[in-house]
């Protein structure tokens, strides 16, 4: 009878132990909580991707930008990355800083104290910001924990140091990176790093087979999202949504302009209603959508009831 008493406790403890362990979803990182609704993508719960940070509140890529879009309660941030001269990685979406900052140059021919020294310019290319180009190290630490992140700008050439910064950070987990390229040349270019980062292969143009595209990114890599482009309904591209939602693979669509989703843009949700645009979008089977409206979008989804964790 001791004995049996004694395992009993043993067991209960146990039990009690892994109980505790586990953590509530109230409990659970912000960054776990995007994640694992990305890979148990749900029609009663659509993700907003902002793209380029607010860009409408503050600089493109700016530290301000991406702190606006925490604020608003996205989802997932989008930014680009670009390689300074000395090896630093920098938000900029060009390869030169001339658009979005008070100087001229490529980002490639200038050294991050360079970088440093210049200022954003706002959306409309007026001068005059006191905000500085980030780099990659303080975007994460900015988000670390609070909100996703997506690397635009780096399947060719930055996915490695990306890979550096994220493991220094301890952000690895939030990172989404994505790219155009087949599955082979980014294998052959990254090898097992491919294993170790989330990667989100782009069905854009330049995918001739569509179906093949996926096939080949579904056996070497499983991937938990696609993002994917159309012209029109037609397309092979457009097919491949409801074959990703049959099996279980969230979907982003990108509605910044007409050849990305068949002119269910933006602009159209504000012309003729969110309903004619972004919830188009959700009938087709999105289950993420980038947008440059971030709160727009976001007041739009939970008047629908779509935004349940």
């Amino acid at each position: 009878m001791k004995k049996k008493t004694v395992l009993f406790s043993f067991v209960t403890i146990i039990f009690l132990s892994l109980l505790s362990a586990q953590k509530s979803p109230l409990q659970q990182k912000k960054t776990d909580q995007i994640l694992y609704q990305i890979k148990n993508p749900s029609k009663n719960t659509i993700l907003v991707v902002s793209h380029r940070g607010d860009w409408r509140y503050a600089p493109e890529n700016s530290l301000l930008a991406i702190q606006r879009c925490i604020d608003l309660g996205v989802d997932i941030v989008e930014i680009d990355v670009q390689l300074t001269k000395d090896g630093h990685l920098v938000a900029m979406h060009d390869k030169t800083v001339d658009r979005t900052t008070n100087g001229k140059g490529y980002v490639s021919e200038m050294t991050l104290s360079e970088i440093k020294e210049l200022r954003l310019k706002n959306a409309c290319g007026v001068r005059g910001s006191k905000q500085q180009v980030p780099t990659l190290k303080e975007i994460m630490l900015l988000t670390k924990n609070k909100i996703m992140v997506n690397l635009d700008k780096v399947e060719g050439i930055t996915v490695k140091e990306a890979y550096e910064i994220l493991k220094e950070t301890g952000t690895l987990q939030q990172v989404i990176f994505k790219g155009r390229e087949s599955v082979d040349f980014m294998m052959n270019k990254y090898g097992g790093i491919m294993k170790e980062i989330i990667y989100m292969p782009i069905i854009i143009d330049n995918v001739t087979d569509a179906s093949y595209y996926v096939d080949t990114y579904n056996k070497a890599l499983n991937p938990v999202m696609y993002e994917v482009t159309f012209t029109d309904v037609d397309t092979d591209n457009f097919k491949q949504i409801k074959r990703l939602n049959s099996k279980g693979i969230s979907v982003l669509t990108i509605p910044l302009w007409d050849s990305l989703v068949a002119g269910r843009t933006d602009e159209l949700a504000l012309i003729e209603g969110p309903d004619a645009a972004w919830g188009w979008l959700i009938k087709q089977g999105t289950n993420a959508i980038m947008t440059d409206r971030p709160e727009e979008l976001l007041d739009y989804l939970k008047s629908k009831g779509l935004r349940n964790f």
